[in-house]
């Protein structure tokens, strides 16, 4: 976040809004088949999260060379998840029920009142949930891939050489808990290598 002037985080802000305010426009097709009670209670919870994740990406910016520098990690990955698992399934949702509502005469009027506004729901819940499930669940999730190559003039002191490539490591999204990264070592260990070549984003 330290790379990226004010005028680029408030930018951000204003995208944000702009998107909010028109899934708050469609979210109101939805709200319209619940009771006026719940309706207010989704409008304010809507819009105190909205307001409260630009003012926490301003104030972050502000006094980010304040902060701890561990305290400062967590903060950073957690108001980034916040805002990918927030903006992407909010777009998503105004792209959805936008063309939906611009082609529902394919439908009667009366089924599109349900139909339009719950298939708009589940196309902007249903990658909050993937996003989130990346985050939370595979984000510490080590993958081996075997790759096998053949050269027709390789010297038999080569024949056999296994290398293991790390690549995209990431460790200062560990926010220090680098024991996490023990099932990667482990792993390699029992590749045995007789390489290891570390490649890109090693540390951020």
């Amino acid at each position: 976040m330290r790379s990226f002037s004010i005028y680029t985080i408030l930018l951000l802000c204003l995208a944000i809004l702009v998107v909010d305010a028109a899934a708050y426009y469609w979210l109101g097709s939805i709200t319209a088949l619940v009771s006026a009670t719940l309706q207010q209670v989704i409008n304010i919870l809507f819009w105190i999260f909205s307001i409260g994740l630009m003012a926490a990406i301003i104030v972050l910016k502000i006094r980010l060379d304040d902060i701890d520098p561990k305290r400062k990690q967590i903060l950073i990955n957690s108001l980034y998840g916040l805002t990918v698992s927030s903006f992407i399934p909010k777009l998503l949702f105004i792209i959805v029920i936008s063309i939906l509502y611009s082609v529902n005469y394919v439908i009667s009027e009366e089924s599109s009142l349900f139909i339009v506004p719950l298939v708009g729901l589940f196309s902007g819940f249903l990658p909050f949930f993937v996003i989130l499930y990346g985050v939370v669940r595979t984000v510490y999730l080590f993958e081996v891939y075997h790759i096998k190559i053949k050269f027709k003039n390789l010297p038999k002191a080569f024949h056999g050489l296994r290398i293991v490539h790390i690549s995209d490591s990431h460790l200062g999204s560990f926010n220090a808990r680098y024991h996490i990264f023990d099932k990667a070592i482990t792993k390699i260990n029992q590749l045995k290598p007789r390489l290891h070549i570390f490649h890109r984003r090693f540390s951020k």
